[in-house]
């Protein structure tokens, strides 16, 4: 008998995952294997790849009768734009990324529809992973850094301000993040706007730790851009503690490999860049009233870490000093901000 559909017991979304590949080669296959065992009737698997010239293209074949897979065949455009093309053509109500030389851990999928499901209003959802690879030193310190950005199961509150004043990053890495339909769509309109590069000397490449034959361009994550815009567009994100899938460290992850203090420098630049990007992409002024500010710090999320709520209390500090409101205004603002997340 077929479960009936009510306002209490709304039907559980369709899901589009989108994987995006380029010279994984020796990783797809399960990455590919990982979604197929989860899928339910209904749901779509999207493969975007990026200009492969592994042998990639001949195992995404070997997968094209399967009538749950389409397979997108593009020239080479970078991460970002791979990741945009699959969404455009997902079908899902929540669309859950993958890069290929990751992978779901089992029941995932499961778990990001009940979720989803619950949380209609939710823009992003996002979840812990496993950190693993031959890169053991860079596994470690993703792990480590992991840990520090840990907040509590559920809602994680407005995140707009925040991330206007110096780029705060509340998500996961690509592989760890599920867009419902209203953000998928708001990123879509404005994807011309979004460009996933900014310039980056050789000796700065070198003095980062970035390893060699990486771009001397500096490529913008496409979940560095992802999150932000999540954020920046007003929606609230779901934080899930239990881990979602393999983060694979190895040598091609340029920022994985990078020395801890490279990637410090790093994260500054490009989330001062995305900020300012994202933006202007969506029309919204980064100058916020005092107000939103406020109301920001009072319904956010507190992260489980120390040095994470300091770091915090630093961003609406800034927030504050720049927020459109009269100075004599601000000095009250100002300490409610120091005194919030203890």
């Amino acid at each position: 008998m077929a479960l009936m559909t009510t306002a209490e017991n709304p039907p559980l979304p369709r899901l589009s995952v989108v994987v995006d590949n380029y010279n994984y080669a020796s990783y797809l296959r399960e990455a590919l294997d990982s979604v197929l065992g989860q899928l339910a009737a209904g749901d779509e698997l999207i493969v975007v790849d990026d200009g492969s010239t592994d042998g990639s293209r001949e195992i995404l074949a070997g997968y094209a009768d399967d009538t749950r897979v389409r397979i997108l065949l593009q020239e080479n455009q970078g991460q970002l734009a791979a990741i945009f093309n699959g969404l455009a053509a997902a079908r899902g109500d929540l669309c859950l990324l993958l890069d290929s030389d990751d992978y779901f851990l089992p029941g995932y999928l499961s778990r990001m529809r009940r979720v989803a499901r619950d949380h209609p209003r939710t823009g992003l959802l996002f979840c812990r992973f496993v950190a693993g690879g031959e890169n053991i030193r860079g596994a470690r310190e993703m792990h480590t850094s992991q840990e520090r950005m840990r907040l509590a199961q559920g809602l994680t509150g407005p995140s707009r301000c925040s991330t206007l004043a110096l780029g705060e990053y509340v998500g996961a890495p690509t592989s760890g993040l599920g867009l419902q339909r209203p953000l998928v769509n708001q990123l879509l309109a404005v994807r011309e706007h979004f460009i996933d590069w900014m310039p980056l000397s050789s000796r700065m490449a070198r003095l980062v730790g970035m390893p060699p034959g990486a771009h001397t361009a500096l490529r913008l994550a496409a979940d560095a851009i992802i999150v932000r815009a999540a954020s920046i567009a007003g929606f609230i994100n779901y934080y899930d503690p239990e881990p979602g899938f393999f983060y694979r460290i190895h040598g091609s992850n340029a920022f994985a490999s990078m020395h801890w203090w490279g990637r410090t420098w790093v994260r500054l630049q490009r989330s001062r860049v995305i900020a300012r990007m994202t933006a202007r992409a969506l029309m919204i002024d980064p100058c916020r009233p005092l107000p939103e500010v406020v109301r920001e710090v009072q319904q956010r999320s507190r992260p489980c870490y120390a040095r994470r709520r300091l770091r915090l209390r630093l961003n609406y500090a800034l927030a504050v000093l720049e927020a459109a409101a009269p100075w004599w205004r601000k000095p009250a603002a100002l300490a409610q901000v120091l005194r919030a997340f203890r």
